[in-house]
C-alpha cells in the first residue's frame, strides 16, 4: 500500500463522515423544529378550548392600549376592599368559574408567575412575556 492511496482515503472518509454528520444534524434539527411547532400548537389549541373564556378576556386587555404594556394582573372577589395606585388589570372570582384552577395551570406550564407580595392578601400573578405576545397573536 503506498502512502499516497492512504492518505487519499483517509482524506475522503473524514469528508464523508464530516458531510454525513453535517446533513444528518441539519435535517434532525429541522425535523425537531417542525415537531416543536406542532406540539406547540397543539398545546395553545387545547389550552384555548379548556379556558376559552379566561384567556379571551385576558387578550381583550392585553390589546386595549391603555393595558398595552401591563404585565401583571390580580385575582379578585366583587365584594373585596381593593386599594391600588394606578390602573391595573384584575380577574374576578364571580365571573369565572373555577378561576383560581385555571390560574394554578396556567402557572404550572411556566405561563404565568405568582408574584403575591408577602404579607398581601391579594394575589397577584405576571405573564411570561411569550404568554403575552401569544395571547396577542392568535
Amino acid at each position: 500500500m503506498d502512502f499516497v492511496s492512504l492518505a487519499v482515503g483517509f482524506l475522503v472518509g473524514s469528508a464523508t463522515g464530516a458531510a454525513g454528520t453535517y446533513f444528518g444534524n441539519k435535517y434532525t434539527d429541522k425535523r425537531k423544529k417542525i415537531e416543536h411547532k406542532k406540539d406547540s400548537e397543539r398545546f395553545f389549541n387545547d389550552l384555548w378550548s379548556n379556558h376559552q373564556v379566561l384567556l379571551t378576556e385576558m387578550k381583550q386587555d392585553l390589546l386595549n392600549p391603555e393595558y398595552e404594556f401591563h404585565r401583571e394582573f390580580f385575582i379578585l372577589n366583587k365584594g373585596g376592599c381593593f386599594n391600588h395606585a394606578g390602573k391595573y388589570l384584575a380577574y374576578f372570582v364571580e365571573d369565572h368559574t373555577h378561576l383560581e384552577q385555571q390560574v394554578k395551570i396556567l402557572e404550572s406550564h411556566g405561563l404565568i408567575d405568582n408574584v403575591t407580595e408577602y404579607g398581601k392578601n391579594v394575589q397577584k400573578y405576571q405573564w411570561s412575556e411569550p404568554f403575552a405576545s401569544h395571547l396577542c397573536t392568535t
